[in-house]
């Protein structure tokens, strides 16, 4: 595989049986994809339990890829080339202790023969597997040598549990009816231990998780499923409220069967997409049925760590008076995927007659008074700045948006759906394998495939995009041609998920001025744009997007944490992302974050780790 200009931009090798990998490969032999992957399987194991890890060659290419979630160390690691994968695995290949490695042998999983690009096939499989400490799931992908056997081209290991520390749930559920009063009626019962237990006055949480959102609800609810204490703390006066209190129209951007909750699922006749106070209702009913100790009203005042101890001394302000000094061995920071917002400032804007806001502010068009005639200028072409501008238009005000640099337009009819089309849809595989898959493939590797999945929704939507693009709007498909989720991942903006503002805009209902060099400032009633042009506005909304969420922790916890901490978000060198569900550079500190999707998927994640801290089992914990 051939990385261009960028590391993480892969070009596929195409061709029967993989022929630009291995240039004289023979013709695929009719095997069933069942033996393939068995006889694999079983030669993996082999390697395996040697311990040494210089023979893996046997059985991997040496242009193959190995993606680990906590399996192998205690961090997410993607490794590209035999050589990086033996260096990571002869350390500690004994004593990971791989073994019981098992075929799916049921469902859409089960080993079977793909074609994921043009002239690309593999046999895929995904397997469990036990290691010393835990039990995993993982996927392999197999393509046929020049000598006809069958090697592995990428692998993906996750860990799912500890050993003796398991989530209690299924056949491990707590019992619950003998303890409604628990040693006799002298004692407390369900409700009256929750109330005691919430206001840990006889001790401390182990966990103190900052936000209850969804990244501090999912991560709250896999923690008190393996019988680790937390505690939730949030500013807002309801569970919920990091929705309720943004803006009126606001709607989930992905479909109800991708943003499941750990747990518990939404209903089956859950609308497609969620809007904002119907999903904040549901967040503060999941914290209730979750049973988790959450504190409303309550913000940080101060915040230390101890490197002698291991301990955190946080000093939190609840109620507004009441100070309690909590010690906690970690935090989860679990504000929200985005930072501080980026609200820019330029010369003259002091004397601007108008209203100048960030669009993190805004709350609905109706509220800033009578909008008929109103000129509106909206800076930025993301899903807030769609959402605001149509918000404006649809309360009758004259609206332009200012576009700096293309943006990615997907439909929420179409080609949304193509995204999660036979994984996360109506006739999908348990979210629990759809999780393992979407997870299973090297970052880069996805970016590459998503190449012609790109394509495919271009076309699907072809009347939209060519309607954009008469009407002024510049669309950008993300470098390579690769689509959303590379802007995701790397930028966490840049597209818009289309839910009606796209045709305003093709209609002319909207303005697109383009402005590639952005604003040179303000005059009394109107925007000056770089070039020299003024455009005359009443209000001006700056969805300019947000920072690094390493900027809303050194707001909340200080400089001296956040200085030690890693920069949040875009990928690393080897493709995974900076510091996000992983070792943040601080100890004791989690940034956990993203979309409801994610956070559901990676929840897990994070418990894991802090299992292993808490447990001994990560041995490198200290460093």
């Amino acid at each position: 595989m051939l990385a261009i200009d960028n590391p993480h931009t892969i070009k596929l090798p195409g061709g029967s049986a993989f022929q630009k990998l291995v240039p004289n490969a023979v013709a695929p032999k009719p095997l069933d994809p069942k033996d393939i992957a068995s006889q694999w399987l079983e030669k993996f194991a082999e390697v395996l339990s040697t311990g040494d890890a210089s023979k893996l060659d046997r059985i991997i290419f040496q242009d193959a890829w190995w993606r680990d979630q906590l399996a192998v160390t205690w961090d997410m690691r993607t490794l590209h080339g035999l050589d990086r994968i033996s260096s990571y695995l002869a350390p500690n290949i004994a004593e990971i202790g791989f073994q019981k490695l098992k075929l799916q042998d049921t469902g859409i999983y089960q080993p079977r023969e793909e074609s994921p690009s043009s002239g690309l096939s593999w046999v895929e499989s995904m397997f469990s597997f036990e290691t010393a400490v835990g039990r995993g799931k993982g996927m392999l992908r197999l393509v046929q040598d020049q000598d006809g056997t069958y090697r592995a081209l990428m692998i993906y290991t996750a860990l799912q549990e500890i050993k003796g520390h398991e989530e209690l749930i299924g056949a491990r559920r707590p019992h619950g009816g003998n303890e409604s009063l628990k040693d006799g009626v002298k004692m407390e019962n369900w409700l009256e231990r929750r109330q005691k237990e919430v206001e840990f006055k006889d001790g401390d949480p182990a966990v103190l998780i900052i936000g209850a959102g969804q990244s501090g609800l999912n991560v709250g609810a896999r923690l008190r499923n393996v019988g680790i204490s937390s505690l939730l703390i949030d500013k807002n006066e309801r569970v919920g409220d990091n929705w309720r209190n943004r803006y009126r129209t606001l709607v989930t951007h992905d479909p109800v069967q991708y943003t499941h909750m750990a747990f518990m699922k939404f209903p089956s006749n859950w609308p497609l997409f969620t809007p904002k106070d119907k999903l904040g209702d549901w967040f503060e009913i999941y914290g209730s049925a979750m049973e988790l100790n959450i504190w409303l009203k309550t913000t940080v005042k101060s915040a230390s760590y101890d490197d002698a101890t291991q301990l955190w001394t946080v000093s939190v302000l609840r109620n507004s008076s009441e100070e309690r000094i909590l010690k906690p061995k970690h935090i989860v920071f679990a504000t929200g995927h985005a930072g501080e917002p980026k609200i820019p400032t330029f010369s003259g804007q002091e004397k601007f007659k108008g209203i100048v806001y960030h669009g993190s502010q805004h709350e609905d068009a109706t509220v800033k008074g009578h909008m008929a005639g109103k000129k509106v200028i909206v800076v930025g072409t993301g899903n807030s700045g769609h959402d605001i501008a149509q918000n404006y238009y649809e309360c009758g005000a004259n609206v332009s948006m200012l576009q700096r640099r293309g943006t990615y337009v997907i439909s929420a009819k179409k080609g949304l759906f193509m995204l999660h089309e036979g994984i996360y849809d109506e006739t999908g595989p348990p979210i629990e394998d759809a999780d393992i898959c979407a997870q299973s493939l090297p970052i880069p590797i996805q970016f590459a495939l998503n190449v012609g999945l790109t394509e495919r929704i271009k076309e699907a939507e072809r009347e939209n995009i060519e309607g954009l693009t008469k009407a002024g709007f510049k669309l950008d498909f993300a470098e390579d041609g690769s689509g959303i989720y590379r802007k995701y991942i790397t930028r966490g903006g840049g597209y818009y998920i289309d839910i009606g503002a796209s045709q305003l805009i093709i209609d002319g209902k909207i303005k697109v001025i383009q402005s590639p060099d952005g604003i040179e400032g303000f005059e009394e009633n109107a925007l000056v744009l770089a070039d020299g042009r003024k455009l005359e506005a009443d209000i001006v909304v700056l969805a300019t997007g947000f920072d690094n969420m390493r900027t809303t922790a050194r707001k909340i916890l200080g400089d001296k944490i956040a200085d030690r901490a890693k920069d949040v978000w875009d990928l690393d060198e080897e493709g995974e992302v900076n510091t996000m569900w992983r070792p943040s550079g601080h100890p004791g500190l989690w940034f956990m974050g993203g979309s409801l999707a994610l956070c559901r998927i990676h929840s897990r994640t994070v418990a894991l780790q802090i299992q292993a801290a808490l447990f001994g089992l990560n041995k490198d914990y200290r460093a």
